[in-house]
């Protein structure tokens, strides 16, 4: 679950960082046409079901979604052979993240039985996916396409060999590193200006540090002296950090239910800065062991602070969240996503991120997940 949605999230980010100053070759209709199809096939993927759709209606609607996404960027190709940018609705088939299931029926024991229940048109989807491969084809070699999406097709590829070394890492198989590092530098030198290389590197210096018990700062040397402008901001960044470490972290803030938080006042404590948000499934998936932890652990001294990452939009669903899960420890709220002031000074880039505070207030982790959470808890309160 982890894996699949950091590599969503990888994903997002490549398909919204085209560069803007990439150029576009002249087109052979007119260009607010093409543009205007062009956008509607980029709205549909937010769109969302009536609110209470589950189970297999909701099945059903998200089959019918990618059904309509997969005919809008067929139909941009054909109706638009000869032009350039047709190569972006070819982009959103090749990355497949949208394949239709070609329902035909879904049993009324899905709840239960799950995608046994479902009755899938095989010989439909085989078809489909066939013609997506001779678009990925056609695609690779062709001579007009648009270096932005060339450079998503190219993240695409890395991303896949990226895929294997990540599972093995956390299943804890040998895996070859160097043949990955070279993968991912090759990559970033080819696109020096890919905000890319602000979500890759971080993702391939965790699994550095999870395979080989290296330290962050060592294994970001690697990428100190990278082409790509946004893999050397994150290493300034990362270091910034590392030295901001090195003294008590100071934090102050009203929380969202109106109680006072200062950090200063906690000293003596082991303190866990949770950054989260709603719409994250690992963060939802590791509150239970939090919870766990600080029933377990709060009166012998531990406390837990969380920062939200979640968007003033989604400030009710986040209160509500809260209150539903019976999150006891204060919640700092900005509603500015990925923007939170605090996220940025701590180079925060994915979550759940776990700040794990010594009694004296200095950083001693930052992924203190699952059980070695409740290990170091205790060991910093000598337990």
């Amino acid at each position: 679950m982890v894996f699949r949605v950091l590599l969503a999230l990888l994903l997002v980010t490549a398909a919204t960082t085209a560069r803007a100053d990439a150029p576009v070759p002249a087109a052979t209709v007119p260009r607010d046409a093409l543009d205007a199809e062009l956008a509607a096939l980029a709205a549909l993927p937010a769109e969302r079901p009536a609110e209470g759709t589950a189970g297999a209606a909701q099945y059903l609607w998200f089959d019918g979604l990618c059904q309509r996404i997969s005919r809008a960027a067929f139909g941009i190709l054909e109706k638009h052979p000869d032009d350039p940018r047709r190569w972006r609705a070819a982009l959103v088939l090749q990355q497949r993240r949208f394949q239709p299931r070609f329902v035909q029926s879904i049993g009324a024991d899905y709840d239960t039985a799950g995608e046994k229940a479902v009755v899938r048109d095989h010989a439909a989807e085989e078809a489909w996916s066939a013609r997506v491969d001779a678009l990925d084809r056609q695609l690779r070699a062709a001579p007009d396409v648009p270096d932005e999406v060339r450079e998503q097709v190219e993240f695409g590829d890395l991303m896949q060999t990226l895929m294997p070394v990540y599972q093995a890492v956390h299943e804890k198989q040998p895996v070859d590193l160097a043949k990955t590092e070279a993968a991912l530098k090759a990559f970033l030198a080819r696109w020096p200006g890919s905000e890319s290389g602000r979500g890759v590197v971080p993702m391939y210096i965790g699994l550095v540090t999870l395979a080989t018990g290296a330290s962050e700062n060592d294994a970001l040397g690697a990428f100190a002296d990278s082409p790509n402008r946004a893999a050397r901001d994150y290493v300034e960044a990362r270091r910034r950090f590392f030295a901001l470490s090195k003294e008590p972290i100071e934090l102050a803030f009203t929380a969202i239910d109106g109680r006072a938080v200062d950090l200063r006042l906690l000293r003596g404590k082991v303190v866990l800065i949770d950054f989260w948000a709603t719409w994250c499934g690992p963060c939802i998936e590791e509150l239970p062991n939090v919870k766990r932890t600080y029933a377990e652990l709060h009166d012998k001294g531990f406390e837990v602070i969380g920062v939200s990452l979640d968007a003033e939009k989604d400030r009710k669903k986040f209160i509500d969240l809260v209150a539903k899960e019976g999150v006891a420890w204060p919640q700092r709220f900005e509603g500015k996503g990925w923007n939170d002031s605090l996220a940025r000074k701590y180079t925060v880039s994915g979550i759940p991120a776990m700040f794990l505070l010594d009694q004296e207030g200095r950083l001693v982790s930052t992924n203190a997940r699952g059980e070695k959470l409740g290990q170091e808890v205790r060991r910093l309160l000598k337990l």
